[in-house]
């Protein structure tokens, strides 16, 4: 057996394969005065509030209770029971941040939990979210001007959805005399006693007692399965057979780039307790890519990925067994290469041997939400079997994932995404691999 594939029944034996079932500024408080009965005639006393730093403690089920208490309080308020809408809206994003999982709110997937819309939504085509988000900042501004004694205030600032939740708490400290001038110019801000935006680190702001409630960050990787992971529904794996190299004729292996990739899968599902399906050769149809999210392993071997990749930015150009000096006269590369259909450059392995090995190999891994099958599919293919191993060990490992997200736009998540990979071989091990380029659209 050539070193470069294994058999399909081999790695089952071997268990490689199974079955699975704003640190930005808070919003600064300015002393945040509540207002109490005058000292004496003609003077105003103002009873400040002082700062205190107590850290959150999200393991406390009483204050995440009391909190959904209030959220409950504001759902069937006046201001929010005359709409279903609303009211699903504002408890998707406050129960998504109080659970951790801010980072995964954005258009799509409000379109999609909230309103039943499929995964090929297009935030650019329909501006429903967008609509129904105005109309929720409304009906919170509403709510909160006819209750000023709330111990939380609910926000959701323009251009996003992660809503800020404070939690007010009162200390007074000592009153001190102000002006009817300077009264009159806080008394707007008497209704709302401020604590710290989700997320944000605590500082000295002024005299407020402030409560944190904390947003953890979840590693972009996390982000990348979430939404296939919303989908319920098993992945499926695509393994392309091998052909032999007399006739054609498809073998019964794989790859031993596609086949070590797999095993990476199998420990990553497992860990997350979500079950996949497996596909090898011929054995995938359309009718099951469109029945549920997938991960296409292999580049110039499997027609998947040659065929979703085509019209993509990054893409498989199989050159050989061409004329050199024609290829030569159209700037075009002799063999197996990726290339760059904007910037026209092209990557190519580094002294390829005739038994697939090579010094130094490319990949590419592509995430698509809009792929012809109406399904999430993840993609990952190599000019030889190790770029494909190491294009697909990005979708599983948290540094190599973020170094592909590093320069991303901020709404990536709901966005397609291709990178290129390099990746050095030493024997029949590829090195971590190293992000070239990326695209999102």
């Amino acid at each position: 057996m050539s070193k470069e594939h294994t058999s399909v029944q081999e790695e089952i034996g071997r268990g490689g394969i199974q079955s699975l079932s704003d640190t930005a500024h808070p919003p600064t408080p300015a002393h945040v005065p509540a207002v109490g009965n005058s000292a004496s005639a003609g003077q105003d006393a103002t009873q400040l509030v002082s700062l205190n730093k107590v850290p959150a403690n999200l393991a406390d089920e009483a204050s995440k209770n009391a909190l959904l208490e209030h959220l409950d309080e504001v759902l069937k308020s006046p201001s929010f029971n005359s709409s279903r809408r609303s009211q699903d809206f504002l408890r998707y994003i406050v129960r998504e941040t109080v659970d951790g999982h801010g980072d995964s709110i954005n258009e799509r997937n409000i379109a999609h939990e909230v309103f039943g819309k499929g995964l090929n939504f297009e935030p650019g085509e329909d501006s429903l979210v967008r609509v129904k988000a105005r109309e929720v900042r409304k009906r919170l501004a509403e709510y909160y001007d006819s209750a000023p004694s709330s111990p939380y205030l609910v926000e959701m600032p323009l251009g996003g959805y992660l809503p800020r939740i404070y939690v007010i708490e009162r200390v007074p400290t000592k009153n001190q005399p102000r002006s009817s001038q300077e009264n009159a110019a806080r008394k707007p801000l008497d209704r709302r006693r401020f604590a710290w935006i989700v997320g944000g680190s605590l500082g000295i702001l002024g005299a407020a007692s402030i409560v944190p409630l904390v947003h953890f960050q979840r590693p972009p990787v996390d982000l990348l399965w979430k939404p296939i992971f919303a989908t319920k529904t098993p992945l499926l794996v695509f393994i392309p057979i091998l052909s032999e190299r007399s006739d054609g004729a498809l073998s019964d292996r794989v790859g031993i780039g596609p086949a070590a990739a797999l095993r990476r899968a199998a420990d990553f599902l497992t860990k997350h307790n979500y079950p996949y399906h497996l596909r090898f050769g011929a054995d995938l149809t359309y009718a099951q890519l469109r029945e549920q999210p997938s991960l296409i392993l292999g580049g110039f071997s499997s027609i998947w990925t040659l065929e979703m990749t085509r019209d993509l930015r990054f893409t498989f150009v199989n050159n050989q067994g061409g004329d050199r000096q024609s290829l030569t006269s159209r700037g075009l590369v002799d063999g197996l290469v990726l290339v760059d259909k904007q910037t026209k450059q092209v990557w190519q392995a580094v002294n390829p041997k005739p038994d697939g090995y090579a010094d130094q190999d490319y990949g590419i891994l592509c995430r698509l939400f809009d792929a012809a099958s109406g399904q999430i599919v993840l993609l990952a293919g190599g000019i030889t079997t190790f770029g494909t191993e190491a294009a697909a060990c990005v979708f599983f490992d948290p540094a190599s994932f973020a170094e592909v997200v590093k320069k991303a736009p901020i709404d990536w998540e709901t966005k397609n995404l291709q990178a290129v990979i390099r990746v050095s071989i030493n024997g029949t091990t590829p090195s971590s691999p190293q992000i070239v380029a990326t695209h999102f659209w």
